[in-house]
């Protein structure tokens, strides 16, 4: 099975490539330096303002999937390493590992332009991005079919993928409200882009001793500026036509919109030692143009039920049909969004943090929940570490995140990662491979700092001495 296992290595190598930044990293949550923990939560202003650059200033990408991990899909069986479909790799013991649906996403958030900045009685912030989401959902069953391809009913249906690509602009505020609350609150406005969704009423596989049997019934709906929904119904469906149109002319299509909204508070407890707070990020909606729409069906069945022998040929009957259908004009859909609650304990005055997060990503097709625990030291007022590990949704032990925020006046460096594997398989003998990752991002981020908050609340020491003196 040597060309499998190639097979798999490149799997995971591919993943790997969308793995370069995370569009909500769970382990900034709590660094008071980072800008990006406001993404998460609209109430966790920064300690500075700040201004992010195209590029430089933060690209992210967050992979997260409940199936794919090397320990799942490779096994050290006598001496060597092998896919699942080695023989000596029992169905039971593969299929064992998998959950019943398999759930797979990938979000992107790439900024154009950022700015924040503390005026004398809150935090406000400007921000132009590019996001992108998409989901998939698998059936058990395909995998099934893979490992034992005998005979039985394989039900494949339970198969989903969308994918939306849009343009956000986004201000926002946070604001002290007393002196143990934040509110913060950031509006959106939302240009749509492109929009894909494919769903398969029905697909299954039929073998036996007789025949093998298929049918695969279904349907597409796509939104793009360079589609039309003009097509004939019942014309069949020509991806070439589609992509031969005039680019130039599709940009004046873009007629998409939405709208969106964050919202966030923090509640500060015993002297600012304990620290809560909850936020909801991206509530809100984009509605697509309904002449940029385009609806297809398709349907396809397969037989096979051996060779003639008198003629020597195969026995194979089938065909696929694409047909356009008719457009239901402007539709609506709802963004991903993602509800985040933390507590956070500080000790020794804020220079440690011990915190607890709570992340939920709603999808299209599915719910993703993980539970992050850190622990957090701010070194110097420009320099702070944070390490944390990611329970739930398929996070093994041994995965790990790490995070460390340079922030002194003039430049905000940030880099970290919220899924390091510690454990690594070796294949032929010289290429490692994180063994039980099934998620991963890394965040890699450059910005300059502007003023500091001179109304944000310090527990550190100097600051805590300095009020003080003040009172006497």
């Amino acid at each position: 099975m040597k060309f499998s296992t190639k097979v798999i290595i490149t799997i995971v190598a591919v993943l790997g490539g969308f793995i370069t930044a995370s569009a909500q990293m769970r382990t900034a949550y709590f660094m008071e330096g980072s800008y990006f923990r406001t993404d998460m939560n609209a109430a966790l202003a920064p300690t500075r303002g700040y201004i992010k650059l195209p590029a430089i200033g933060g690209l992210g990408v967050d992979f997260g999937n409940n199936y794919f991990s090397v320990n799942n899909l490779l096994y050290k069986k006598n001496g060597g390493i092998y896919t699942f479909m080695y023989s000596g790799v029992s169905a039971d013991e593969f299929l064992g590992k998998l959950s019943d649906k398999g759930k797979l996403s990938v979000n992107l958030n790439m900024p154009i332009l950022g700015f924040g900045a503390h005026t004398k009685k809150l935090f406000w912030s400007f921000g132009l991005n590019v996001r992108s989401n998409t989901e998939i959902t698998l059936s058990k069953d395909m995998f099934a079919v893979l490992k034992n391809l005998s005979n039985g009913y394989y039900d494949l249906g339970d198969t989903h993928i969308s994918n939306r690509e849009y343009i956000e602009a986004a201000l926002g505020f946070a604001i002290p409200i007393k002196q143990f609350m934040t509110f913060g609150f950031r509006v959106k406005g939302l240009v749509g882009i492109a929009d894909l969704s494919m769903k398969m009423d029905k697909m299954y596989l039929d073998v036996n001793e007789n025949a093998v049997r298929a049918e695969l019934i279904g349907g597409i709906r796509a939104n793009c500026p360079i589609l039309s929904s003009q097509y004939a119904v019942g014309s069949e469906f020509s991806v070439e036509e589609i992509m031969q149109q005039d680019m130039m002319k599709a940009l004046t299509n873009i007629k998409s919109w939405g709208l969106g909204a964050d919202i966030g508070f923090e509640f500060r407890f015993l002297e600012d030692h304990l620290k809560v707070s909850v936020g909801a990020s991206d509530i809100g909606f984009i509605k697509w143009y309904g002449n940029s729409t385009v609806n297809a069906e398709g349907n396809a069945n397969f037989s096979y039920e051996g060779f003639d022998l008198t003629t020597s040929e195969a026995k194979i009957d089938g065909g696929f049909n694409a047909l356009m259908a008719k457009s239901e004009g402007s539709y609506t859909t709802r963004l991903t969004c993602s509800l985040n609650a933390g507590v956070e304990y500080n000790i020794l005055n804020n220079w440690i943090a011990f915190g607890l997060l709570s992340h939920t990503e709603f999808c299209q097709n599915f719910t993703r929940s993980e539970l992050t625990a850190s622990v957090n030291f701010r070194i110097m007022r420009w320099l702070s570490t944070s390490f944390s590990h990611t329970f739930f949704n398929g996070n093994q032990p041994g995965v790990l995140g790490w995070a460390l925020n340079i922030h002194p006046a003039g430049l905000n460096i940030f880099l970290g990662a919220d899924f390091i594997d510690t454990r690594f398989a070796v294949y032929n003998q010289t290429i490692p491979i994180p063994k039980m990752m099934t998620s991963a991002n890394i965040y890699v981020g450059v910005g300059f700092n502007l003023g500091k908050a001179k109304y944000m609340r310090s527990m550190q020491p100097k600051a805590k001495k300095d009020k003080k003196s003040k009172k006497a």
